[in-house]
């Protein structure tokens, strides 16, 4: 029999919370089983389970070529809970309850993985770390007396009832004492932007500034609900056929998301514009963003990694959660916040393709320098290890 530290990881991801949610999870995963600790990932639906299995297939073939090969090779255990639903986490108290207290013994039910281990595990005291927007002081509370709860936060609704509580917003130090004050139910605090979990092909690389503006990146996460990326294209015509030779020696980088609708009409449009470069599917995220000299992007998890990277960059929202961080990143410098799409997406694109004009005029290297290292200050790419060392203690507390 072996004593290890077992940690749940409580999300969800589908066409109305996207992916984010899953995408921060599986990159602490990955930090804490490399400080060994077992991991079980609970969700709540089929959509959840298939969007999990696409993300970590998709990492997977990056990932097997760097020091996180042992473990993604072991794959992370993922059980379906048979009474939750993604917006009503209370439902599921009684089952998740129940689980938290039994012994966990042989393989976890997974869908990710279809190894098998008959070792029985008991931990010295499991871990959930719940990852949703729809967390209530009862739900947290009644699960205390079976488990250390963590909880990643970025909303700040209540005073969390937790043992642990993360938020990696981008906090400016003369608000922090206000924001642990406002803590008082919660232990242990991790706040700011250090504590950002990403992956680590994140950590330790940066782009290096060029006078010209070659490659630029264009992201709306995983899906594109307001069509901004068709918009922006239709924009992209109308300069080009006013000025042939304004996107001559540029290519505009397209991700397409996972939970986007509108790739046929995306790729129609490439067999015209021959600046257009479409991606689908991008398992090595970093690499790609490494190529390129700015970055347009949904404000969410993909600024603080274009943060790390040192990505020079703008960005837009398109939900309400997004608008505070968005701020908090132009209030620091680090990167100009164009408005949101939903109230007035041509003034959103006017400002954007404003500073891709001037990117031609050879007038912004001094500010994307300037805004690179405003950027690095924020974020080094090393926020996932941190929570997960915060989650090891939490064990053995």
């Amino acid at each position: 029999m072996g004593t290890h530290q077992l940690i749940y990881l409580r999300t969800d991801g589908n066409k109305n919370i996207a992916s984010g949610h899953l995408t921060r999870c599986l990159s602490l995963a990955l930090a804490c089983r490399q400080l060994g600790m077992d991991v079980h990932f609970l969700v709540s639906d089929e959509e959840s389970l298939s969007l999990l299995q696409s993300i970590w297939e998709s990492w997977a073939k990056t990932e097997e070529k760097t020091r996180e090969q042992s473990t993604l090779q072991t794959a992370f255990a993922v059980s379906k809970l048979k009474t939750a639903s993604y917006d009503c986490l209370e439902r599921e108290l009684p089952e998740l309850t129940a689980l938290l207290s039994a012994p966990v013994c042989g393989a976890f039910s997974s869908a990710i993985s279809s190894s098998e281990n008959d070792t029985c595990v008991t931990s010295r005291r499991p871990v959930l770390l719940i990852d949703s927007y729809y967390v209530t002081e009862a739900y947290l509370s009644a699960l205390k007396p079976f488990a250390a709860i963590a909880y990643l936060d970025d909303l700040r609704l209540f005073d969390y009832p937790v043992d642990l509580l993360v938020n990696y917003d981008v906090i400016p130090k003369s608000e922090l004492p206000a924001c642990r004050a406002a803590c008082q139910n919660a232990g242990r605090l991790l706040l700011g932007a250090a504590y950002t979990p990403l992956r680590s092909q994140f950590q330790g690389k940066q782009i290096i500034i060029k006078k010209h503006v070659g490659n630029i990146l264009i992201t709306t996460g995983a899906s594109d609900p307001y069509h901004f990326c068709l918009s922006f294209i239709h924009k992209l015509k109308i300069l080009n056929s006013e000025n042939l030779r304004i996107f001559s020696d540029t290519v505009f980088h397209i991700i397409i998301g996972k939970l986007n609708d509108d790739k046929d009409a995306l790729y129609a449009h490439t067999r015209e514009l021959p600046f257009l470069k479409l991606h689908e599917n991008v398992s090595d995220m970093a690499a790609l963003m490494l190529g390129c000299d700015f970055a347009v992007s949904a404000a969410g998890t993909t600024l603080y990694e274009l943060c790390a990277l040192g990505v020079p960059s703008v960005s837009f929202t398109m939900a309400d959660n997004q608008t505070a961080s968005a701020k908090a990143f132009a209030d620091a410098g680090a990167i100009p916040f164009a408005g949101d799409i939903r109230k007035n997406l041509d003034e959103v694109l006017a400002m954007i393709l404003g500073l891709i004009k001037d990117f031609h005029d050879g007038n912004s290297y001094h500010q994307r320098k300037s805004a690179q290292t405003a950027m690095r200050r924020l974020v080094d790419g090393s926020g996932a290890l941190r929570i997960a060392q915060a989650l090891k203690a939490l064990s053995e507390g």
